[in-house]
């Protein structure tokens, strides 16, 4: 086959599958393994809320069940278990941002798949750096030019994820190319659309299911559907009606752009429990706040802008009508920075009531005024204002929240974050033990070493 005539499914699946331990520079390695790490402690914490108990109930156990759902002492068939962990792993929106939310599919696809199949902690560990890395490639094909959420109503995170976590699991079934091209083929025609009312809007507690059970559970699925010998579109991404134009109104793939990068060098992750869309603003209020005290803020007007599909979607006038609501509303979240939070927390979306019962939270809501601007093209862009009541304003624009590839979380600082997650439900010295196997995993002959240490 000519190279002219490949598509950018199959230059994916090329560079992919030249992804091998040897070949993997160390330090995306070792981003790959705080990728677990990160990605059960989500999952871990997940498991406390009320939302556990509702995806439990709506995935029923089977005396077959042999896979653990991580944070409980319950075990389901691997679909089901890739579900559950990827849902518990982003009810609280602390999971990365790499690709999107390349994370919370991937991972729980490739634990419990490599475990189901026995494969090695190497095996496991070269899936997840496979499925992050094409997730993000995919990702980056259209996040430049994306369509305004307004225009087309697509988030573009369930699908790259579902052809990442097909690659993943295209390894660990050991696929050969043309098989792997099919399953990516097929996990994207079968993968969801991601509706931005879900996610932004009236989500209930479904919405979790889309950025990362829906993307494991299919991407694994269409892995086994082509190891059977069914076939797919392979110019699902690039034809004139695939998903680059429809998501998109300038997407391709540039393969040359990413011969000496990998998106796991520039690490994405979340230090607040909220939408990656609110963490600039949140890190700007609080400075402004150090700056000025928070007598200031407690009475000033408080302007913000911010990207135009940013405001979109997240900037809501009403209070949050539910704890996963909250996680997405712009001003209930700046309302908290302003009446003293500098991390917003899992409680502060889970005790939603007794948050909104405080008058200097309402207050500060009320307050806080929401300007989309049209120069701002990035989530990670902002400008905030605070004018205060004898009329001086003061100004601070920033350009990258904590957390990102410029302010990253330290190697400490993820570590220090899934304890945080960890320790109310596994013991101290176990979750502390964790992190070492969890940092190690690449030595274990079965990734099952790991997975089962977290049984509650």
């Amino acid at each position: 086959m000519s190279s002219t005539t490949f598509s950018a499914l199959q230059t994916l699946v090329q560079h992919a599958r030249s992804m091998s331990f040897a070949s993997i520079p160390k330090e995306v390695l070792s981003q790959a393994r705080l990728c677990i790490l990160d990605t059960v402690g989500c999952i871990l914490a997940g498991s406390r809320t009320e939302e556990a108990q509702l995806i439990l109930g709506c995935e029923p156990s089977t005396s077959r069940d042999t896979l653990p759902i991580f944070g409980t002492s319950q075990c389901r068939g691997l679909h089901e278990a890739m579900r559950i962990n990827a849902y518990l792993g982003d009810v609280l929106e602390l999971n990365d941002l790499f690709g999107g939310h390349a994370s919370i599919g991937i991972v729980p696809a490739a634990l419990s798949l490599g475990q189901h199949l026995g494969a090695s902690g190497t095996k496991v560990l070269e899936a997840v750096v496979r499925g992050i890395e094409t997730t993000c490639r995919v990702y980056d094909s259209v996040y430049p030019s994306l369509r305004r959420y307004t225009e087309m109503g697509m988030v573009p995170v369930g699908f790259p994820s579902t052809i990442g976590a097909a690659v993943s699991a295209a390894h660990l079934l050991d696929l050969d190319e043309e098989q792997t091209v099919n399953a990516l083929a097929i996990a994207g025609g079968l993968a969801g659309w991601c509706p931005a009312e879900v996610i932004f809007g009236s989500g209930g507690s479904f919405k979790p299911m889309l950025f990362g059970a829906q993307p494991a559970d299919i991407g694994v699925k269409a892995a086994y559907y082509a190891q059977a010998g069914m076939t797919g579109p392979i110019n699902l991404l690039d034809s004139k009606v695939g998903y680059f134009a429809s998501a998109s109104t300038q997407g391709s793939f540039n393969a040359s752009s990413w011969e000496e990068r990998w998106a796991l060098t520039q690490p994405r992750r979340k230090l607040h429990a909220c939408c990656g869309y609110l963490h600039a603003p949140v890190d700007a209020l609080s400075e402004l706040r150090q700056q000025l005290g928070s007598d200031a803020l407690q009475a000033g007007q408080i302007e913000l802008r911010v990207a135009p599909y940013v405001a979109d979607v997240v900037s809501k006038e009403r209070n949050p009508a539910s704890p996963n609501d909250a996680r997405f509303h712009l001003q209930y979240c700046l309302a908290l920075v302003a009446s003293g939070a500098d991390v917003i927390l899992p409680d502060h979306s889970i005790q939603l009531e007794k948050y909104l019962q405080r008058t200097d939270v309402v207050s500060a809501m009320q307050r806080i005024r929401v300007i989309p601007d049209e120069n701002l093209s990035h989530y990670h862009h902002c400008q905030v204002s605070v004018t205060e009541s004898g009329g001086q304003t003061t100004l601070l624009q920033v350009t990258a929240p904590r957390g990102s590839p410029q302010k990253p979380l330290s190697d400490e600082d993820v570590q220090r974050k899934f304890l945080l997650l960890a320790e109310p439900v596994l013991e101290k010295e176990h979750a502390q033990r964790f992190i070492s196997e969890a940092l190690t995993v690449d030595r274990m002959e079965n990734v099952s070493q790991l997975t089962q240490m977290l049984a509650a």
